[in-house]
């Protein structure tokens, strides 16, 4: 506890004490014993992880961040459950498909997120009340207009984005991802909102806040499941099925919107008034989500082409079915890594910022290089232990399902994507650390060439799971060593980079 109270003072002191200081962060030094400070002087720790005190400040922010967004996932799976548990190939195939879709169009429309952390971020490291509320108040207002769109967008007529994942109008399959799309719908601003409070409560090395909140709506989506999908006959709520699973997390999103706005005005990050930004202020977060888009445009072309090659594969929808369990077995891991990716959108920034009075701009570039590269080196260790776990948990297949065909189906898909796990630990971790620096456009270029190479590698061997989830391999590898490129020999933060002045341009 004392620690922890020299900590807050020292950094209170750093930035200033007055009225337009941000509010110390309340996660970060209480978390492990971890000290901010640390952050200012990783260059004189080693490279490789040795359970240091910076690996104790990378654990305080990717523990939270990995139970926050390990939650959701996990409500996904429940979800493919209880809709599995109905024996039906057609509604499986159908949720996957529709929920794809979905998240698709919200992660091409909802560009704010890796925008806003380390925006965030620098401004709580300068210790700037104002200019973070400033950023907080104008990534609501924008989140909010995207929202807008994304509601029409899929409320009016969600039919040419289903097909752009191979689902038929007029089919089973078709109707029933139509009702799952124009559900979520309703709910598309409070689930952009969202995503902006998380960034800013994370940009703050808050990660506590964000999954109590997400803890507790996605109880309440678990919860409400079951009864939406099955029915209560006892007070006349009919059968839902797919339908049933999109409306409880509607309820679930629409309370953490709640919860969120009323933290954010709690602590002061926004300000409860409804002010329309300028364009001066608005067009670096514009431009900047231009590039974020390409990316986001880029990776969900290429998963939606996943998508549609896995449902034309058979008219039972099997194949699809396989590949909806096989992609949820997969996400529970990546999930582990994307959280290490949102770990470096917040560390990173605040060791380039953070102490500006206490330390040279080289000294805070060597730190931040420092963190960087252990960060990289943790995110090809935990791809290595969660590519194992993944095969440890392919016996649980057929729980999902009763159908075995389609469990059977799914067995080498999963294989597969466990050994997939060390690119990806090593993917996100690099493009985490683009982020951080804000290198948008280049993390843009390096994710078209990959999706580009996987559309052709679908096109050749996407006739069967096997090729379509080998060319995730060639997906990830691409990314990965482009990132590696970029930060190992021309970042700021490169070896060579960081022994002179940092040079803007190369952000």
């Amino acid at each position: 506890k004392a620690e922890s109270e020299s900590s807050e003072q020292d950094d209170s002191a750093a930035s200033g004490s007055n009225e337009n200081s941000a509010p110390p962060s309340r996660a970060m030094p209480s978390l492990f014993g971890a000290d901010r400070s640390i952050l200012h002087n990783a260059s004189r720790f080693p490279r490789l992880p040795r359970l240091d005190e910076l690996d104790r400040v990378i654990f305080s922010l990717w523990v939270p961040a990995l139970a926050n967004f390990f939650i959701i996932p996990l409500v996904g799976a429940v979800d493919v459950f209880w809709v599995g548990r109905a024996g039906d190939p057609a509604s499986l195939a159908a949720m996957g498909a529709a929920n794809q879709t979905f998240s698709s169009a919200f992660w091409i429309i909802s560009f704010l997120p890796s925008l806003v952390t380390p925006l965030v971020a620098q401004a709580a490291a300068k210790g700037d009340k104002v200019e973070l509320q400033r950023q907080v108040g104008e990534a609501v207002f924008v989140a909010s207009l995207a929202g807008l769109a994304g509601t029409l967008l899929l409320a009016l007529n969600p039919m040419p984005l289903l097909s752009l994942a191979g689902v038929q109008a007029n089919t089973v399959m078709g109707d029933l991802a139509r009702d799952y799309v124009t559900t979520r719908a309703i709910t598309f601003i409070p689930a952009t909102v969202c995503t902006v409070a998380l960034a800013a409560f994370r940009g703050t090395l808050d990660v506590v806040t964000p999954l109590k909140v997400t803890f507790f709506t996605q109880m309440m989506n678990v919860m409400l499941d079951p009864v939406f999908i099955f029915g209560l006959p006892a007070v006349g709520l009919p059968a839902l099925g797919v339908k049933g699973a999109a409306i409880a997390t509607c309820v679930a999103e629409v309370a953490a919107y709640s919860a969120y706005m009323v933290l954010l005005l709690r602590r002061k990050l926004i300000l409860p008034r409804v002010s329309l930004p300028s364009w001066t202020s608005l067009k670096p977060l514009l431009e900047g989500g231009l590039a974020v888009q390409i990316r986001s445009v880029a990776l969900n072309w290429a998963f939606l082409n996943v998508t549609r090659a896995t449902l034309l594969m058979d008219a039972s929808g099997t194949s699809a079915a396989a590949h909806t369990l096989g992609m949820q077995i997969w996400n529970v891991g990546g999930t582990v890594l994307l959280a290490l990716m949102s770990t470096a959108t917040a560390l990173i920034p605040q060791a380039l910022k953070g102490a500006a009075d206490k330390y040279t701009e080289q000294e805070r570039l060597q730190s931040a290089k420092a963190v960087s590269d252990r960060i990289v080196w943790w995110g090809i260790l935990g791809g290595a232990a969660l590519g194992s776990l993944q095969l440890l948990m392919l016996p649980l297949l057929p729980i999902f399902t009763p159908v075995k065909s389609v469990s059977d189906a799914a067995f080498l898909p999963s294989v597969i994507g466990a050994f997939t796990q060390i690119i990806n630990g090593c993917t996100f971790a690099l493009e985490g650390i683009m982020t951080a620096q804000q290198a948008f456009m280049r993390a843009a270029i390096h994710n078209v060439i990959g999706a580009i190479a996987l559309v052709w590698c679908l096109e050749t061997y996407g006739s069967t799971l096997v090729g379509v989830w080998s060319s995730f391999i060639v997906f990830n590898g691409i990314r990965s060593y482009l990132a590696a490129w970029w930060h190992f020999r021309t970042s700021p933060l490169a070896d060579r980079g960081s022994k002179k002045r940092v040079n803007p341009s190369a952000w």
